[in-house]
């Protein structure tokens, strides 16, 4: 969202900063208008001084002699010669006794006139006056003016002279006013004025022009890139930095800002490499989860099939001892005949099938009652290197048929483990035999052994076969399921059942790596002792 204008620190510090300075040369700019008018006033006022006292030296001569024509000459000759300047000479009353306008001979001065009031008002005579106080500005017929007045004292060459009457002790005799009219002195004003003006907006904007400059150089800039800066970081992009620039304040800002925006990056990056890791692990606890709820899924599920493998198992096991017993019985008795008769000899081979069937399914029941774990366990000290040694030679022949390469990498410090060792070598015969199977095309079988941190004893048989995908490795542990082809007769589908039920009645686990082409690998972990419920089995 884009800062209004007028409320950005720039703005603000430069209209306030353009505001004082126009005040500021506003204040100046009168001042100095004011006092030059005034110095020129003054200056005027001096030169109306002088021309005053110049005047009266040079009617002296004339006002001594009382020679009246010659004032009036002189008065009418000043007048022509310069019209801007009047004289004026009046007695104490304010009798115009001589002027240079013939039209104000004889008139009287009004005592509140510009003439007469300073002495009128004043406790002091104008004798007594000073300098600046006999001068005055008025305006005479709309034209600004400057008068002077000038005591005409009785000196003694006038008190002594044969043509005066005054006593000596009479003192003002009258006064000499002089008026100078200066009729360009208000355009002088106003060209003065407008010159100053001008000059002092341009000295203005020319200080507002360097001052706006230096505030956008030295403010405004790198805020702006602060700005930019702080909104990348928002934006999430962690490897923002503030470019140097501007006053040593702001770089101090901006090392302060790059300093924290590296803290937050690492401390962005080590935030996402926690949740990385914090997400590994909740996969693989959930993993660990889905592998418990689908052990206690199979544990159940295997509980649920021994208890019907055992029943069904103890309903048709006498039976088919009876069957095995009476079919040998038949066979003995067609064997004792001498000669064989014909009945017997057609007879004979159904005997046989009879009797090779009833056997093969008293195993299937013998394999039922080992799943249901009904039959009994012998647990004692047993070396696994020999019974995965013992596992390999039975399989030897199988696996040179087969163009298996067998492989053994047993750990020579293998601890001895509490288990059964007939069991034991069974479930990894099958293993065995299921790899080799596996291996139509040849391949490499490897049984390899370790021991593991808690004295027990892990046992691993790896193949490098077809393998099997997620949905049959699923199913691989339960009774009667199988992917050979039954017309091969290469098993029901008990081999991993088995093994399933003997790792659980020794306390251990069973886990099973594969994938299409890539292989199979069933790992055994045993402890180093069986649950009580297995040794009290035995």
């Amino acid at each position: 969202m884009a800062t209004p204008r007028a409320t950005t620190l720039t703005f603000r510090f430069t209209a306030t900063l353009v505001t004082a300075l126009a005040l500021l040369f506003a204040l100046t700019a009168w001042l100095q208008i004011a006092l030059q008018q005034r110095y020129a006033q003054q200056v005027a006022g001096l030169n109306g001084l002088v021309l005053s006292e110049s005047l009266y030296g040079a009617l002296h001569s004339s006002m001594l002699a009382n020679d009246r024509e010659s004032l009036r000459a002189a008065a009418h000759t000043i007048a022509e010669r310069t019209p801007s300047v009047r004289i004026r000479i009046f007695n104490k009353e304010g009798l115009i006794n001589f002027s240079s306008l013939e039209s104000e001979l004889g008139t009287k001065l009004d005592p509140r006139s510009e003439a007469c009031y300073k002495c009128h008002a004043s406790d002091r005579p104008i004798d007594k006056l000073p300098p600046g106080d006999r001068t005055r500005s008025f305006e005479l017929a709309g034209i600004p003016a400057i008068g002077v007045i000038k005591p005409i004292e009785n000196e003694p060459a006038c008190s002594g002279g044969a043509c005066h009457a005054h006593s000596p002790e009479k003192r003002l005799l009258g006064v000499l006013d002089v008026t100078i009219t200066l009729p360009r002195v208000q355009l002088l004003q106003r060209q003065t004025t407008a010159l100053m003006v001008v000059t002092t907006a341009l000295a203005m904007l020319l200080v507002v022009g360097v001052a706006v400059s230096v505030v956008r150089r030295s403010v405004d800039r790198p805020i702006r890139r602060l700005t930019r800066t702080l909104d990348t970081l928002a934006g999430g992009d962690h490897t923002a930095r503030f470019e140097g620039g501007g006053s040593a304040e702001f770089e101090h800002l901006g090392d302060a800002l790059n300093r924290t925006a590296t803290q937050l990056e690492r401390a962005n990056a080590e935030l996402v490499e926690w949740a990385q890791m914090l997400e590994r692990r909740v996969e693989e606890k959930t993993a660990e989860v889905r592998r418990a709820q689908d052990q206690m899924i199979r544990i159940e599920r295997m509980a649920s099939l021994g208890k019907l493998a055992a029943v069904v198992a103890h309903e048709i096991n006498n039976p088919l001892a009876s069957v095995v017993t009476y079919a040998r019985l038949l066979l003995r008795r067609c064997n004792e005949k001498e000669p064989m008769t014909e009945e017997c000899r057609s007879n004979y081979q159904y005997l046989e099938a009879i009797a090779s069937e009833s056997a093969r399914c008293g195993e299937i029941v013998s394999n039922l009652l080992l799943f249901a774990r009904k039959t009994g366990s012998r647990f004692e000290p047993s070396d696994a290197n020999e019974l995965a040694r013992k596992a390999l030679f039975l399989i030897k022949h199988k696996a040179d048929l087969a163009q298996v390469e067998l492989v053994d990498d047993l750990a020579p410090d293998l601890p001895r483990v509490l288990c059964d060792p007939g069991q034991l070598q069974q479930a990894l015969l099958a293993l065995c035999i299921n790899g080799v199977e596996a291996m139509s095309e040849g391949g490499r079988l490897t049984v390899r052994s370790r021991a593991t941190a808690g004295g027990g004893v892990r046992l691993e048989v790896a193949d490098t076969g077809v393998g099997m995908t997620e949905e049959v490795r699923a199913h691989i542990f339960e009774p009667f399921f199988t992917t050979k082809d039954e017309g091969e007769g290469k098993g029901l589908g008990l081999g991993l059942a088995v093994v399933y039920g003997i790792v659980q009645r020794h306390g251990g686990t069973i886990n099973v790596e594969s994938a299409p082409a890539q292989g199979t690998t069933f790992t055994l972990e045993l402890a180093p002792r069986p649950p009580r419920s297995g040794e009290e089995s035995a």
